[in-house]
């Protein structure tokens, strides 16, 4: 995921209602998310979650999350963030 400079995603919380939908989900309960950091913290790129910011990451730090956590993400800088962005479930809803 490419965040060009002034890009800003409020804090928000993920349905997953797509990915419930490809995969037949009927909850979101057991859904998880990653976010993996692909280069080094920048000056001006922030990601909160939960009502706690986190910079200075290096390159392959991730931040994971259960559902409906709360989360924002912000460019504020002057060079884009990238990130990868991973969506699954836990073992027991395939079972």
């Amino acid at each position: 995921y490419k965040m060009e400079t002034g890009d800003i995603m409020p804090t928000h919380a993920d349905t997953f209602a797509k990915f419930r939908n490809i995969h037949s989900i009927p909850e979101s309960e057991d859904i998880y998310r990653c976010i993996v950091f692909l280069e080094d913290w920048k000056n001006g790129h922030i990601f909160e979650i939960d009502r706690t910011q986190i910079t200075r990451w290096q390159a392959g730090d991730y931040v994971l999350w259960k559902n409906s956590t709360p989360h924002m993400a912000a460019n504020l800088g002057p060079e884009p963030r990238y990130t990868a962005q991973l969506t699954f479930v836990s073992q027991e809803t395939l079972l």
